[in-house]
């Protein structure tokens, strides 16, 4: 797992100029680096942090992206136009895995019945095909009863359907949609070796499995400075960032909300491979809101790591001001795609004497105006 060398001075090319997706195509890669990294300095000084040298992780300049989430509109697809509501109807992009560029390309080959609706496609580590087609009801009745097109797809493609990610099933009498089904459809790592992570088409992942060893990396290495270390994570989701810290940690108190979201990180533990069943006994799950209520004493952990959502951690943070300074846990690990909120909440942590000790831009989303933060927070020794 190795940052990628990136040239500095290549530029992506795009033919679609009206497309609200890609920010930066007027810059060189070097350029939108230098602008990010610069963005992300001035947000943290406005709000009176110290941070160290910021690190910079790349996994290239383009063709990252194993998901691909766009819009059906009027026979088009694609994504928003630039200040508008109307859909760019999109065949190639930069941003898309040579993989997935290959599935966008075939899937655009199906005519769909439907006016307008949303379509998730994905590329499994392994090369399996997905895709989750969120229509209103009316749609999906229509899909089903016609049939035909469904049939197609399903020969290819493991697909899923609205927002309770049914899998459509084929009977004697039709269609019939099932429970959600669990798949492997991302992968994070434990030190060096990958492992698979069961969810659904639909579930939130990052967006490259490329990218993402590099975040595992980070938060592999950020644990292990803390040998034996007792970590409490929120916002677990499958497990992402879960199945890192468990290989380096003594125990790991995994909180998440999403139901679906802990069933696949229970799988994920249930199918670890042989050398790495040993971990899976460190794991307690815990469901609940971690955003409004806290079930656990800070001071029984000696690190938390959390990936909040967009809206930050917010009242998460009050438990700890409550604690004595040294009852609170020794390190804080805060990853965020939303460095506003995340910055309000690195504010907070400082009232509760925590400092930066390491900071990482992890650029997974090249030619936009988006990037991935990674932060190591210590506890000032009093």
């Amino acid at each position: 797992m190795k940052t990628a060398t990136v040239a500095p001075s290549i530029r992506i090319s795009c033919p679609y100029k009206d497309c609200s997706g890609c920010n930066y195509l007027h810059l060189s890669y070097g350029e939108q680096i230098s602008l990010k990294k610069s963005q992300l300095e001035e947000l943290l000084s406005r709000k009176g942090l110290e941070f160290p040298s910021i690190e910079i992780l790349s996994a290239g300049a383009a063709h990252l992206r194993d998901r691909l989430d766009f819009s059906l509109q009027g026979g088009r697809l694609g994504l928003y136009g630039k200040d508008t509501h109307d859909i760019v109807d999109i065949s190639v992009c930069a941003q898309l895995s040579p993989e997935l560029q290959a599935w966008l390309e075939e899937f655009r080959c199906y005519q769909w019945p439907v006016e307008k609706g949303s379509i998730r496609l994905r590329m499994g580590p392994s090369g399996e095909k997905g895709v989750w087609l969120d229509f209103a009801n009316i749609d999906i009745k229509k899909i089903l009863d016609e049939a035909t097109l469904l049939r197609r797809l399903q020969k290819v493609a493991f697909v899923e359907i609205g927002q309770r990610r049914k899998v459509p099933v084929w009977t004697e009498s039709g269609y019939k949609l099932q429970d959600p089904e669990l798949n492997v459809w991302f992968q994070t790592w434990m030190n060096d070796q990958p492992v698979n992570l069961y969810c659904h088409v639909a579930s939130f992942t990052q967006p490259s499995l490329k990218a993402n060893t590099l975040i595992a990396e980070k938060i592999s290495a950020w644990v292990n400075q803390y040998p034996d270390a007792r970590v409490i994570e929120f916002g677990s989701g499958i497990g992402n960032l879960t199945m890192p810290a468990l290989a380096a940690a003594s125990s790991v108190v995994a909180c998440e909300i999403d139901a679906l979201s802990l069933e696949g990180l229970e799988k994920s533990v249930s199918m670890l491979p042989a050398n790495l069943k040993e971990h899976a006994d460190k794991l307690t799950i815990h469901r609940g809101d971690f955003q409004k209520k806290i079930l656990k004493d800070f001071s029984e952990f000696d690190g938390i790591l959390a990936n909040p959502p967009r809206s930050g951690l917010m009242g998460f943070l009050d438990p700890l001001l409550e604690l004595q300074e040294n009852q609170r846990p020794q390190f804080f690990i805060y990853m965020s795609c939303f460095p506003e909120s995340m910055a309000v909440d690195l504010a907070k942590l400082k009232l509760c004497g925590y400092v930066m000790k390491e900071c990482a831009l992890l650029d997974q989303f090249p030619q936009s105006t988006h990037y991935e933060v990674l932060t190591l927070l210590e506890r000032k020794k009093t």
